[in-house]
């Protein structure tokens, strides 16, 4: 019973202080106006965490006044002064790489040999324990039509030690809306919220080019990185030779510190287009993205936000139907200090699509870190109101 009102008292303690200084942020690009989807963006003093959906826009709500540091892998990295940002709605420029181009960087050891420290040194960095308060939102389309929604304000409580990760996901909020048949279960999401933070802790989803093997499959280098002359980039890309459905790497390290920041991968529309007669278990995949950004402040090295695509074909009731799943998790806080909680509010299922809605705020518009555009919000809208008539969207 005591450690049930420590967790409540947390929780209300968070939630009643959170509620101070908000205001949007619409992040573009400088050259060409557009807006810029999935920049980082932190608040120095107080570590929160955002970031920007395919409108630019990110809300930001501060639990007091700091500077905002803005970071995109294509732009040059931006600390925004909160003295500017004295506006509801506030656009801020960021200058692209493009007119840096990259350089091959010649190395001593080959660049799997040197992808392996850095993922040994990167696993020693992490800090642990710790509690990771998680926005989740996810997307769910059949045959390119948004049927399904989830997100939820989760707590990753992570103990152990970088060897022997153990997770405890405790939700706060969360709601779901629209219909799922049975073509759609946590077993074919290809994540697991109870093991997801250990894998992206441990690196797992780079093992198989940590293989002797791929060597002979994927062309390995490292060249400069444009946004920061203290980084570095290992590029990781299938022989045109090699078969099968093989992903491109990307990994953006500090080569002072030999830490990772940035891993993603993605399996290119021409390779999957090759093979798309290719069975990926019971499935044909036709979409594959991953993407992790980390940050390093200090002594602490976390997670600052993650995305994965799946996208793949599956037969259900004598039909072919295209499933795609699409998942953005950002970290809107870091906080050393844990708090004690009882073991039967831990939660265990693969994914929150099966768990009952339940909330008593609007977290998705202050607390989330990521906000839903004007057409997710109308799509939210008319699911919630039992409406699968929506037109095919366009959403990447």
């Amino acid at each position: 019973m005591i450690k049930k009102l420590a967790f409540l008292l947390w929780f209300f303690t968070t939630f009643v202080f959170s509620q101070n200084l908000e205001f949007t942020i619409i992040v573009k690009d400088f050259d060409t106006d557009l807006p810029i989807e999935e920049v980082t963006i932190t608040a120095l003093k107080t570590r929160q965490g955002f970031l920007t959906n395919n409108e630019g826009k990110a809300i930001i709500s501060l639990t007091r006044s700091s500077d905002l540091e803005l970071v995109h892998s294509s732009y040059k990295t931006l600390v925004v002064k909160f003295s500017t940002l004295n506006k509801k709605e506030n656009v801020v420029y960021m200058e692209p790489n493009t007119q840096q181009l990259e350089e091959y960087i010649i190395t001593k050891d080959h660049p799997q040999e040197i992808l392996k420290r850095l993922i040994e040194n990167s696993r020693n960095k992490m800090t642990i324990p710790v509690n990771l308060k998680v926005y989740l939102h996810e997307f769910y389309k059949r045959d390119n039509q948004i049927i399904f929604f989830n997100d939820g304000l989760i707590n990753f409580q992570i103990l152990g030690s970088e060897k022997a990760i153990k997770t405890d996901i405790l939700v706060e909020q969360n709601r779901a809306v629209g219909v799922l048949d049975g073509d759609i279960d946590p077993n074919i999401l290809g994540y697991d919220l109870n093991n997801i933070i250990e894998n992206y802790y441990q690196f797992k989803y780079l093992d198989e080019v940590l293989d002797s093997k791929a060597k002979k499959i994927y062309d390995f280098s490292v060249k400069t990185y444009p946004s920061n002359e203290d980084y570095l980039v290992i590029k990781i890309v299938p022989f045109a030779e090699s078969k099968g459905i093989l992903s491109d790497f990307l990994v953006v390290y500090d080569s002072n510190k030999k830490i990772i920041l940035e891993v993603s991968s993605y399996i290119t529309p021409d390779r999957l287009l090759a093979y798309e007669e290719s069975m990926f278990a019971s499935r044909k995949v036709y979409k594959l993205e991953f993407k992790n950004t980390f940050r390093l402040d200090g002594d602490f090295y976390y997670l600052a936000n993650s995305k994965e695509v799946i996208g793949f074909e599956k037969y259900y009731k004598k039909k072919s139907r295209r499933i795609e799943v699409k998942n953005h998790m950002v970290i809107t806080d870091f906080d050393k200090k844990m708090f004690e909680y009882s073991d039967k509010n831990v939660f265990k299922d693969k994914s929150l699509i099966n768990k009952k809605t339940s909330f008593f705020t609007n977290y998705w518009d202050v607390e989330s870190g990521f906000v839903s555009t004007d057409e997710e919000k109308m799509i939210i809208e008319r699911l919630s109101k039992g409406d699968e008539s929506d037109k095919d969207e366009n959403e990447e």
